[in-house]
């Protein structure tokens, strides 16, 4: 069993490795994660240039940005994470919940794509039939110091194309763990302060 530590590293590497990719749109989902993967590999390149990005965030932040904006759904997985305080929040608060909790992610996974071996990551087989789905699911492997962790990338198919919204290793999403994060917060301080607070 992975610790949840290592699962919330893991987390957010993957939430970096969906790298812009040119004519994205005529890509499925498993090529946008297989392709992606490749040229993060290059857009990090060796150690040294690793232990630069390290020090200099401005750009880290601006890569992972570029890294997961194109591909990653931030008002699915917002939605997702708020639950049924959606439904009370207004317009407003929902647009500054879902960029607050998409620049959370940002800086708080930031370091983590220059801590792993992003080569040891495998994408399985995905031989299903899109054609008219709305859902499908990415699986892959990684190989963390001897372990296979299974990691589930979730697809939407949205007006935009296929969006990824959800990472589940080990079968636990971040969405889930965010919901609980945020909902307790929520009832305890109420929708508002949680949104000054990813603001912050």
């Amino acid at each position: 069993m992975v610790s949840s530590k290592i699962k919330s590293l893991i987390m957010g590497l993957l939430l970096v490795c969906t790298f812009p990719i040119l004519g994205s749109e005529t890509l499925s989902p498993y090529e946008m994660i297989t392709t992606s993967i490749d040229l993060l590999e290059i857009e990090l390149g060796d150690e040294a240039n690793k232990k630069r990005l390290k020090e200099t965030r401005a750009e880290l932040y601006s890569i992972i940005d570029e890294s997961l904006s194109p591909y990653f759904h931030k008002r699915y997985a917002g939605r997702l994470v708020l639950d049924q305080h959606w439904v009370g929040a207004s317009g407003e608060q929902r647009r500054r919940f879902t960029e607050g909790l998409y620049q959370s992610l940002v800086e708080s996974y930031a370091i983590t794509m220059l801590n792993f071996d992003i080569s040891k990551i495998k994408v399985l087989p995905h031989n299903e039939n899109l054609q008219n789905a709305k859902k499908t699911t990415v699986k892959s492997e990684v190989d963390y110091k001897g372990e296979l962790i299974p990691m589930n990338f979730k697809f939407g198919k949205f007006k935009e194309g296929w969006r990824f919204y959800d990472v589940r290793i080990e079968g636990v999403s971040y969405v889930k763990n965010y919901r609980n994060q945020y909902g307790a917060e929520i009832q305890e301080n109420g929708l508002e302060s949680v949104i000054i607070r990813l603001e912050n």
